[in-house]
């Protein structure tokens, strides 16, 4: 009797063994797991935030393009270059938004042309990242600035 009862309690400790090792994760385990979680959603926020300043900055130039075409057109029509933007409003241009960093879009006439800017993420003028667009008898537009 004595070997079955040692026969019973040796099944019942394998049985507490193996269970043991079914019980779950450890807690390395489960930091190892979130720091990994936290690499991955890090690595895809960065994208995103690069894609969204791509963005702005390509819908700030499309802007610029769409005034200076309405400058032209007032130009155009009146036969002389408008003294700032709310004349182009409602006839040449539907609306005068913002820019995607909540600046107005500037307007400055010079001489035998005019240039419509904005001053960029960083919402002051200089730094590298003004965009502007001319037009006018300097004829030549450009975008700058990222």
């Amino acid at each position: 009797m004595n070997d079955t009862l040692q026969l019973q309690l040796t099944k019942q400790l394998a049985k507490k063994r193996r269970n043991r090792g079914a019980r779950g994760m450890t807690l390395i385990e489960i930091m190892v797991v979130l720091v990994i979680l936290g690499l991955i959603a890090g690595a895809i926020g960065f994208n995103v935030f690069q894609s969204l300043k791509e963005g702005q900055i390509k819908a700030a130039k499309l802007d610029l393009k769409a005034i200076s075409d309405a400058v032209d057109l007032y130009h155009v029509e009146s036969g002389q270059w408008p003294d700032s933007l709310q004349q182009l409003v409602p006839k040449q241009i539907k609306e005068l938004r913002k820019d995607p960093w909540g600046s107005e879009y500037s307007y400055v006439r010079q001489g035998d042309g005019y240039e419509v800017y904005s001053y960029g993420p960083d919402k002051a003028q200089g730094g590298g990242d003004d965009l502007s667009q001319k037009g006018g008898s300097e004829g030549s537009s450009s975008a700058g600035g990222k």
